[in-house]
């Protein structure tokens, strides 16, 4: 009788947790449909942008790669092999895996704040200012890193603050200190913009190789979201600090690759350098076909003349 109950309830859970999931997802159909018709593909295949406008784009993004955003790729699949031949997709998809990990805490974060010893309503009240914070954080780091033209730092110094964060939380009770805490927990959303950007900078040539990028550290990085659910039982609360100690590891994580890609791209830049002076030196064109630059960038999928954002 007991196993038929409990077989019983299983399946009344599992047809509940079905309907769930036909609803919401059936939610996101209509949308993409819409998505079709109305986000741009490329500038200047965008009708809705004026000529003007498709000028200004066309330019923008040649400029930040010093040519044209061209596809010499016999299609997506040429795009696919270039993306996963070249070893700073993993690092990106390791580093993004590592903040999407860390930021998971957010799924308990009404949770988190409860811990303080308020009622729902005040708890909720008080989940609400971190967000803010996040949300000016990201902009501003974002806009400072683009202004700057410099991502390494601007991803690494909200990562450590975050860090911080999780160990006050992990280590006192202090309803000031676990307040303040939940700030600098929030600061992780600082990094997201800056690692974003850095894929297009990093993988810039050709489109269909960036695309496949953008979709594998956008896709790849959520497999946290399977484990990082188990992070918060009850029964460890309210200090939560295997889920804390967890996050500073996940944090340093993005911190550690960051500072890889920061040095491998650094390397690529002074390669590309000494390449381009010894054409110089041997009275060649850099951007030449058959220089040492120009093969040394074609191995990267890059223009000679192309230089790295670390």
């Amino acid at each position: 009788m007991y196993v038929q109950d409990m077989c019983s309830a299983i399946f009344v859970n599992f047809l509940t947790f079905i309907r769930t999931v036909i609803i919401e997802g059936a939610a996101t159909i209509p949308v993409a449909i819409l998505a079709m018709f109305v986000l741009p593909d490329y500038p200047a295949t965008t009708k809705w942008l004026s000529e003007e406008e498709r000028k200004l784009a066309i330019s923008r993004l040649a400029e930040e790669a010093n040519e044209s955003d061209h596809d010499e790729t016999n299609g997506n699949f040429d795009g696919l092999k270039l993306a996963f031949s070249d070893p700073v997709l993993y690092i990106i998809w390791l580093m993004q895996l590592g903040l999407n990990t860390a930021a998971a805490f957010t799924n308990f974060f009404p949770t988190i704040v409860e811990t303080l010893g308020y009622g729902t309503t005040n708890t909720l009240l008080l989940s609400a200012p971190p967000y803010i914070f996040a949300a000016i954080l990201s902009v501003s780091n974002s806009f400072h890193s683009d202004r700057k033209s410099e991502r390494w730092l601007h991803v690494v110094w909200p990562q450590v603050f975050s860090g911080i964060g999780f160990i006050i939380s992990a280590v006192t009770l202090n309803v000031a200190a676990r307040y303040i805490s939940t700030f600098m927990m929030m600061s992780i959303y600082g990094s997201f913009g800056c690692i974003l950007s850095w894929v297009s900078t990093s993988l810039p040539r050709p489109r269909s190789k960036r695309a496949v990028a953008y979709a594998v550290v956008n896709a790849g990085s959520n497999f946290a979201s399977i484990y990082a659910s188990y992070f918060y039982p009850k029964s460890q609360g309210p200090k939560y600090w295997q889920a804390n100690v967890a996050n500073v590891a996940f944090c340093s994580l993005c911190v550690f690759m960051a500072t890889v890609l920061h040095f491998t791209l650094r390397r690529r830049n002074r390669r590309l350098d000494l390449a381009a002076d010894a054409d110089v030196t041997n009275g060649r064109d850099p951007v030449d076909e058959g220089s040492d630059c120009y093969e040394l960038a074609t191995r990267w999928n890059c223009h000679p003349l192309y230089r790295y954002t670390t």
